[in-house]
């Protein structure tokens, strides 16, 4: 019992596996590549809150990405609308996508012909940001299970394994359940717990306290999501408020609005550092001018610079390790590549 979707919306040459298999997102839960079939398969949300398990696919055959909605046959026209615009945004399927895409290769000719311009994300931009405080200071390995421990932990508070109390004395429910992963919380999900229910589950160390803090301010209001994403502010706009909250560094602000599509600044880290000395030999930068020698490194490709980056960091990981889309699950703690850990400013 399956029901088909189609997002016929991209007019323009589009490769799933390049939209996909570009950025670390890709391999955090709840998004599942396969290999073989070169298809994802992850949760995403309906009009009431609940979550529905998809898998997403481009057949060489046509000229529309197929969209297998699992474990029912109908969705009203609001979901089945729902679903179609949180695949366009992670794909990065609209006519502003095109023309970044376009404008970028234009400047870029090496991009141009391996057919790179679109930068992974999640169906919602709070996704994205909570994401982005994950990779802040830690191993990948343990970045990974950390997304993974919060889809978790999604799972419980939908079948009630799990409450959401907010207060100090929690009730616990305890039921016989099999583990499976859920979808990534919402804000109005992670608003509704505490930071020690969250690390008692999670052990996300006193990131706990900050993605509660940023959910809290996203459902009171405090911080406009929306208004980010349809860039009725400017990225200058953006930053400010971003950097206002705890988390939210220079690295984590420049990969947040990479993820709204302001692509004008470097995410530098020591990923960064360790390109530059394999890759950019004749650049001279140290971890105190790392930032300021990668932004002035890239600004040739203005307003597209954190592209033309994850471009040369793409074909670095992909040089020793292959091509990311065909690397196993098992295989994606190794990519240390993609840790961003130990960075130049902490966030």
């Amino acid at each position: 019992m399956n029901l088909r979707l189609y997002l016929k919306e991209f007019e323009r040459k589009f490769d799933m596996e390049k939209a996909v298999c570009n950025h670390g997102f890709f391999m955090m839960a709840p998004n599942v590549w396969d290999p073989k079939s070169k298809s994802l398969t992850r949760p995403l949300t309906l009009s009431n809150s609940s979550s529905v398990s998809v898998t997403i696919s481009h057949p060489r055959t046509l000229s529309f990405l197929v969209i297998q909605v699992h474990g029912i046959n109908n969705v009203s026209r609001v979901d089945e609308e729902l679903i179609l615009q949180q695949v366009g945004r992670m794909l990065r399927i609209s006519a502003e996508d095109d023309r970044d895409v376009t404008e970028f290769q234009q400047l870029h000719e090496d991009a141009k012909k391996y057919g790179f311009g679109r930068i992974f994300r999640s169906p919602f931009l709070f996704e994205d940001m909570v994401k982005s405080i994950l990779l802040s200071n830690m191993t990948w390995e343990r970045t990974l299970g950390m997304a993974s421990s919060l889809c978790l932990l999604q799972s419980k508070l939908a079948d009630g394994t799990v409450s959401s109390q907010t207060n100090k004395k929690r009730k616990r429910v305890v039921k016989a359940r099999k583990e499976t992963s859920g979808n990534f919380p919402s804000a109005k999900e992670i608003a509704s717990l505490d930071k020690d229910l969250i690390n008692e589950h999670c052990k996300l160390g006193y990131r706990a306290k900050w993605i509660v803090k940023l959910a809290k301010m996203v459902e009171s209001g405090k911080l406009n999501l929306e208004e980010m994403e349809r860039r009725y502010m400017t990225a200058e706009e953006v930053s400010e408020k971003l950097n206002k909250l705890k988390g939210f560094g220079p690295f984590s602000t420049a990969t947040v609005l990479m993820c709204i599509g302001y692509y004008h600044l470097v995410p530098s880290d020591t990923e960064t550092l360790r390109l530059f000395r394999e890759v950019h030999v004749n650049v001279e930068c140290s971890k105190e001018t790392l930032e300021t020698a990668a932004q002035s490194f890239y600004d040739r490709f203005s307003p597209f610079q954190s592209l033309a980056y994850w471009f040369d960091l793409i074909q670095n990981y992909e040089t020793k390790l292959g091509k990311l889309s065909e690397l196993s699950q098992l295989d994606y703690k190794s990519v240390s590549g993609c840790s961003h850990m130990k960075q130049l400013k902490a966030d």
